[in-house]
């Protein structure tokens, strides 16, 4: 036999009268906790806490409430009422432990009063008839009460300036404490955009942008299936040019959980399932740092280049007479108004191109310095289209194993980010995958060495008089062999 549903009291807390709300609406609906738990991407056992207000839900459970039972956005302005109310509890609590007086900030305390009266009418709306004095006193305390608040719960609540309902995943929340440097900005109007994220720069990358669009998911069978109940609004986002990410939210409040897909890739992948669309992602799409990492490098990369493209593509055909010389040394003068990516990709495309001429002419196996210390700069290995084919007709015209240097200083490490040491040794590793041995050192003597091929398998004496077969000056547009 069923269990009897909890009582509750509507008027002893917005809580209460939350659950009282959400209950009722479900069984107009003719739905079972089960039914619409699933619906909401949470368990009947979850959903039955919730309405008999055990459990305090989060806010975007609440939304999703809202769209199954269309009630409007009645329950999240209830949600809204309750949770401001247990954080004012929270903070009366931690202002009486230290013998301060928060009287005026009891909410309950105001209802019981009948200084606050909270009438729904027929659509599901909320509305507060509050004494206009009570009201203001109450907003005065809430603003000062902000200025000795726990650190508890900042570190629980959205990033500074970012209300929790404009937060209703903890998206927001999450990547900015994770990696501080990423700032989220909303557009306004949105036109289907939810956050625009705006990517750090770096020593050469220029930073870059990218519009997020969010969205519930769940994990089913190794993948994360993306809900869209909102056709048209994704519509308008994936329908647009260039990139775009359509994130997934799964997880817990306490656990979230963040799934990246292009959303080029996801315009053709959409499938639908119980009348919503939907769209699979594979769980190694997680955001984390790896993840950070390549989205990082790709999008600052891309950006810059693409700004650059006609004068970059203009400038290589300008520089291909130097192709016949038998020195490297191109003047930075030969590509003027060029961008710092810009400039990183022709180099790195003309110097790949002037060691692969040479190496057919060397007499002994030759040793490979290369001056990458920092993620950033490794990352080009990883990207730029000319690195990887590169490095196999290296390792095809040497008929061999070859030996790449590094100098990574551990103040070089410690100044870097977890998301850039990961590129650091996802390039040393694309390296060895191709039978080149990576070796290290961390003499920072050596971190203003420039990188060049110097011939003769011994490099442990570099630059001992052996004939140097590519190097980067300061003067030139050269930049890592």
């Amino acid at each position: 036999m069923a269990q009897a549903p909890r009582k509750l009291s509507p008027t002893e807390s917005a809580q209460h009268l939350l659950g009282a709300e959400l209950r009722d609406w479900r069984e107009r609906r003719g739905l079972s906790q089960d039914e619409l738990g699933a619906r909401v991407f949470i368990s009947g056992d979850t959903l039955s806490k919730v309405e008999g207000a055990k459990r305090f839900p989060s806010r975007e459970v609440v939304a999703r409430c809202d769209e199954v039972l269309g009630t409007t956005g009645g329950l999240a302005r209830l949600w809204d009422l309750a949770n401001a109310q247990r954080l004012d509890g929270r903070t009366r609590s931690a202002k009486q432990a230290n013998h301060v007086d928060t009287s005026f900030l009891d909410l309950q305390g105001a209802l019981s009063a009948g200084t606050m009266k909270l009438r729904i009418d027929e659509e599901g709306n909320m509305w507060a008839e509050v004494d206009r004095r009570s009201f203001l006193v109450g907003s005065a305390a809430a603003l000062l009460s902000q200025g000795t608040a726990t650190g508890a719960a900042r570190l629980n609540g959205p990033p500074l300036g970012v209300s929790a309902a404009d937060d209703p995943f903890g998206f927001a929340r999450t990547v900015t404490s994770h990696w501080p440097d990423l700032r989220l900005s909303r557009p306004v109007p949105d036109f289907g955009v939810d956050w625009t994220a705006l990517l750090p720069g770096g020593r050469s990358m220029l930073g870059a942008s990218i519009p997020l669009q969010l969205h519930p998911a769940r994990i089913d069978g190794g993948r994360a299936l993306v809900s869209i109940p909102d056709q048209r609004r994704a519509s308008s986002f994936l329908d647009r040019p260039g990139r775009g990410l359509l994130i997934g939210a799964a997880g817990t409040d306490e656990s979230p959980q963040f799934y990246l897909l292009d959303g080029r890739n996801a315009r053709g992948r959409l499938s639908r399932n119980a009348g919503i669309q939907e769209v699979g992602a594979p769980l190694a799409y997680e955001l984390d740092d790896l993840t950070y990492g390549i989205l990082w490098a790709v999008s600052n990369y891309d950006d810059a280049l693409q700004a650059d493209d006609q004068d970059l593509a203009e400038t290589r055909t300008d520089l291909e007479r130097y192709d016949r010389l038998s020195s490297s040394a191109v003047s930075r003068e030969a590509a003027p108004g060029l961008n710092s990516v810009a400039h990183m990709w022709l180099g790195s495309d003309f110097c790949a191109r002037h060691i692969l001429k040479a190496l057919p002419d060397l007499p002994e196996l030759p040793a490979f310095w290369t001056r990458e210390q920092r993620g950033e700069e490794a990352s080009a290995w990883l990207i730029f289209d000319h690195k990887y084919p590169y490095l196999q007709a290296t390792t095809k015209a040497l008929g061999g194993p070859s030996t790449r240097a590094f100098c990574v200083p551990e103040a070089v490490v410690q100044a870097s980010p977890r998301h850039e040491r990961i590129l650091l040794f996802l390039a040393v590793a694309l390296m060895e995958s191709l039978g080149i041995h990576a070796q290290f050192t961390t003499d920072a003597s050596y971190e203003a060495v420039e990188g060049f091929v110097v011939e003769g398998s011994d490099h442990r004496q570099l630059g001992s008089g052996r004939r140097n077969v590519a190097r980067r000056c300061d003067r030139t547009v050269l930049d890592r062999p």
